[in-house]
């Protein structure tokens, strides 16, 4: 009796420790600055507003979709006030944002196979000073893989993550 005990303990407790993982890895960002060469180092201070935000994702929300919104203005806005609640609206540069991809995903499929409905946003931020030369790229990449009820609305706020990134990203660079 003490055997099956042990077993069904340990049993419980991986079961519990690979849905942990899970949950830890269903969820990624990766970003990064690239300074373009030749080019004038950013100054932070100088403040920054959004320019031409264009979406060149092949995603298209349905004639019917209660969920639809428009992508590109909804990614302005999410960058736009990031940079006001961090006070670093300005004239000094100006951002623009090309949406590379974009999938709104399915919380329930994530909650039945982690992997399974993914929401993924993709864009490339280029800041550009007042001549419209290029002096930076940032490339932010997020996804939510897994989980289920918690990760219902991240169609929508997979938006306010990225603007968030990119805005770190620059926060960075002081």
């Amino acid at each position: 009796m003490y055997v099956r005990g042990k077993a069904m303990r340990n049993f419980i407790v991986s079961i519990v420790i690979l849905f942990v993982l899970i949950v830890m890895m269903g969820c990624g960002t990766k970003s990064s600055y690239i300074q373009t060469s030749g080019t004038k180092i950013v100054n932070v201070a100088e403040g920054f507003t959004v320019g031409r935000v264009e979406d060149q994702s092949i995603f298209y929300f349905g004639p019917h979709d209660s969920d639809a919104f428009i992508i590109d203005e909804t990614m302005k806005a999410e960058l736009e006030a990031q940079l006001v609640k961090y006070k670093l609206i300005g004239n000094g540069y100006k951002i623009d944002v090309n949406i590379l991809d974009y999938s709104p995903g399915n919380a329930f499929a994530r909650w039945i196979l982690p992997g399974l409905g993914a929401t993924r946003l993709a864009v490339e931020a280029l800041i550009k000073d007042k001549e419209g030369v290029v002096l930076a790229k940032i490339p932010v990449n997020r996804h939510i893989s897994a989980g289920g009820a918690f990760t219902i609305g991240a169609y929508k706020r997979i938006f306010t993550d990225v603007a968030q990134e990119i805005v770190d990203v620059i926060k960075k660079q002081k």
